[in-house]
């Protein structure tokens, strides 16, 4: 099911039905059932049952309304995100894109088995196809793009074989430098369906918690001047003329959202 687009020509349309009881009250059952991530499940239970809307508010309402055949992740870590898409779809597809840093961010980052298990308690059966590395490397490899190497290529082919054309929802929340997200963004978002939608994390971060100077270090190297994610995420949205880009920064750390109309 595609999302009709003239009911979400303006973003508070869009956001305000994310913050809608049913889909906040969705996404504080499937916290409650994983297990608890001690840097961000309380974090992300106060925000959205204060009404906020953050990327796990927002998954699992894209998730009720496209009822995704296809779901590609980019940052999986503890699959919080990912439960939000399983939990509404059962039966999707799911590829997972990481490289399983220890004790990333400060908190453990057990790996696929963990949130392979994860899945299983919001009641997802099947195998999630974990694409292992760099995303630099892996997503051009795996969609065959002329930038991955043969090298690259052969590792992921058994990933590549058989996967989706397109995928109906797509999430980017991986490498947060900013050439580094502006080409994670432009490697998958060719590769969304038409009527689908792809999700950004991070445009508006709380610099309470992060702090500038760390927040300068990840963004690294600025050579377009773009400043942020945000600004990574509008000039990716000035290349896709026929994706509706939308961002939410009303409360930290943000979302942005782009849904394909042809």
């Amino acid at each position: 099911m595609a999302i009709d687009v003239k009911t979400v020509a303006h973003g508070a349309v869009l956001f305000g039905a994310m913050a809608e009881p049913e889909n906040r009250r969705f996404v504080a059952t499937v916290l409650g059932a994983l297990t608890e991530d001690p840097k961000w499940t309380t974090t992300i239970f106060e925000q959205v049952t204060a009404g906020a809307v953050e990327l796990r508010a927002a998954l699992a309402w894209l998730a009720r309304e496209l009822r995704p055949r296809a779901y590609l992740e980019v940052g999986v870590r503890r699959g919080l995100s990912m439960a939000m898409v399983a939990a509404r779809c059962p039966n999707v597809e799911i590829c997972g894109f990481d490289l399983w840093i220890p004790e990333y961010a400060g908190v453990s980052n057990p790996g696929p088995a963990f949130v392979q298990s994860e899945l299983r308690k919001v009641g997802y059966a099947r195998q999630v196809h974990f694409v292992d590395g760099d995303s630099h490397r892996t997503l051009p490899a795996f969609f065959g793009h002329r930038r991955g190497s043969l090298l690259d290529r052969m590792r992921v082919q058994r990933w590549r074989r058989g996967r989706p054309a397109l995928f109906d929802l797509i999430t980017v929340d991986g490498d947060h430098s900013l050439l580094g997200a502006y080409q994670d963004l432009r490697d998958v978002v060719p590769h969304c369906a038409v009527g689908g939608a792809v999700v950004f994390d991070d445009i508006a971060p709380d610099l309470t918690r992060v702090g500038r100077s760390a927040l300068m270090a990840e963004r690294g190297p600025d050579p377009h001047g773009w400043g942020d994610l945000l600004g990574v995420w509008r000039a990716v949205g000035q290349e896709f003329g026929n994706f509706r880009f939308f961002e939410y920064t009303h409360y930290p750390p943000g979302v942005g959202v782009a849904i394909r109309l042809a």
